[in-house]
């Protein structure tokens, strides 16, 4: 008999400091299917599904995927609307053997504090108590409540976030040995430390050399896998941290906890080196444009799309032309100045404000003269290593060309993952002089190897380096290392 495996997937990073809250719209926009739809968009590309698809030995069951650009929490409306979908497919599947789930881990919605623990909800209620192996992003903040709920629940190992297939084929791998009769559990604990994403490069230290002695660990015990979520500590939430996550075999539960709590430990030792600084916005562009290296990149870390914010920090911009920067790009995500610059067509004369209309915490809107250098409708695939094979956009997107500045204007915010964000509008990003990558690490995936010098600049948003910047409500707290016999 071949096993019926569902394929489902709800996913949100949610920054709870960010003023847009993420609506049905946001996901429709990305990603928002049911049956078939779900592995014909996911089939041969490089997310999380594209890995549950390469799955063999059971009959995959598409059953509904949603998924959003990071911003602020889905309203109530969108999330008891993405439920019911989730519901619905789910019935419409009709009997299922066991279901892989794709989550981030760090969603909040409008009465959902912990929406990951509602989509297992949700499975349990219309799939019944069948086996769920659930892959979770490396910024995840997974709750006791949300591993008890799964059977395997495994992280992403890199950032930038370039092994996101190999995770889903790892899941699904894992569900089929917990078909074929191993009794898998997960086990969790976590420590309430907040880190900045710039801290959690897994090429570099401290999560480098604390990833390798968890593995090391972990397989000095026999266990089946560990994992350390490093956390989103935009998201003020009580599970907020770094967690450790430990797969497990029936029977393997004080194992389990051991890993954890010398992992936990490790991690307590090393918390000095998760604290970073960095230089402002003005000592930044004059180290840029004194430097002879090209291209700089200028990484806007508070206004990290990829993170939450929206896309339209100007203190960079403002900066760079202040100081009369030659050949530098500027990516600035503004609705109004894109339809404008289209209106208007190529070759024509642009006056307009800029940027900084979304709030008050990523700078003003800076009044820029320039011409209308080209305008495309901002689709573009990319064959990068996030999401490899999936299509983008940007919404309409003009290139305006401001003094020595080629200002990039989208119509949606898009974080710079890919290369042909610039390529597919005519840039050449080796030729620049300067780049400023609205980001904190995951656009290396997209210039890492062409940047002749990184400068990291602490720029204002919701999405600080000083993470003591944002108030708080929700006090982080620490789980003990806690394993789940089923």
């Amino acid at each position: 008999m071949t096993h019926r495996v569902g394929v489902l997937g709800l996913w949100h990073e949610t920054n709870t400091y960010a003023s847009h809250q993420a609506s049905l719209a946001d996901f429709a926009d990305f990603e928002l299917l049911s049956g078939a739809a779900v592995l014909e968009a996911n089939q041969g590309t490089g997310s999380v599904i594209g890995g549950f698809a390469d799955a063999t030995g059971y009959d995959l069951v598409p059953v509904f995927s949603a998924g959003a650009w990071p911003c602020g929490p889905a309203d109530a409306e969108t999330m008891s609307t993405l439920l019911e979908r989730e519901h619905a497919a789910l019935r419409a599947a009709g009997p299922l053997d066991a279901v892989l789930v794709n989550l981030h881990g760090a969603m909040v919605a409008d009465g959902h504090a912990d929406a990951e623990v509602a989509v297992l909800d949700v499975v349990r209620d219309a799939a019944g108590p069948v086996p769920v192996a659930a892959v979770l992003d490396l910024h995840a903040n997974p709750s006791p409540d949300l591993v008890a709920g799964t059977d395997v629940l495994i992280s992403y190992d890199t950032y930038p976030h370039v092994d996101m297939r190999e995770r889903g084929a790892e899941a699904a791998g894992l569900l089929g040995e917990i078909l074929r009769g191993r009794q898998l559990r997960t086990a969790v604990g976590k420590l309430p430390l907040l880190v900045c994403p710039l801290a959690q490069a897994t090429d570099a230290e401290p999560m480098r050399a604390l990833q390798e002695r968890a593995t090391r660990r972990a397989r000095a015990a026999g266990l089946a896998r560990v994992c350390i979520p490093a956390g989103f500590a935009y998201s003020d939430v009580t599970r907020a941290g770094v967690s450790v996550l430990a797969i497990h075999d029936a029977g393997q539960e004080a194992a389990a906890r051991d890993v954890i709590a010398e992992t936990l430990d490790d991690i307590t030792a090393n918390a000095e080196a998760f604290m970073v600084a960095r230089d402002d916005a003005a000592t930044a562009v004059a180290r840029a444009l004194a430097s002879p290296a090209r291209p700089i990149v200028l990484a806007d870390i508070a206004d990290n799309i990829g993170g939450g914010s929206p896309g339209d920090g100007t203190t960079l911009l403002a900066e760079l032309l202040r100081q009369g920067a030659r050949d530098a790009v500027v990516t600035i995500a503004d609705p109004q100045v894109a339809r404008l610059a289209a209106d208007l067509g190529p070759g024509a004369e642009i006056e307009a404000h800029v940027g900084g209309k979304t709030d008050d915490r990523h700078g003003a809107p800076v009044r820029v003269r320039g011409r209308v250098r080209t305008v495309t409708d901002g689709r573009y695939r990319t064959s990068g290593t996030w999401m490899t094979g999936r299509e983008f956009s940007m919404g309409t997107t003009a290139v305006l060309a401001v003094d020595g500045v080629s200002l990039v204007v989208t119509e949606k915010p898009t974080p710079p993952f890919h290369a042909e964000q610039l390529s597919s509008v005519g840039i050449d990003a080796r030729r620049a002089k300067v780049i400023v990558a609205k980001g904190a690490i995951a656009w290396r995936a997209a210039y890492g190897d062409i940047a002749a010098e990184i400068i990291e600049v602490a720029t204002p948003g919701v999405c600080p380096i000083d993470i003591g910047t944002l108030p708080r409500e929700h006090t982080p707290m620490a789980f003990s290392p806690t394993a789940f016999p089923r």
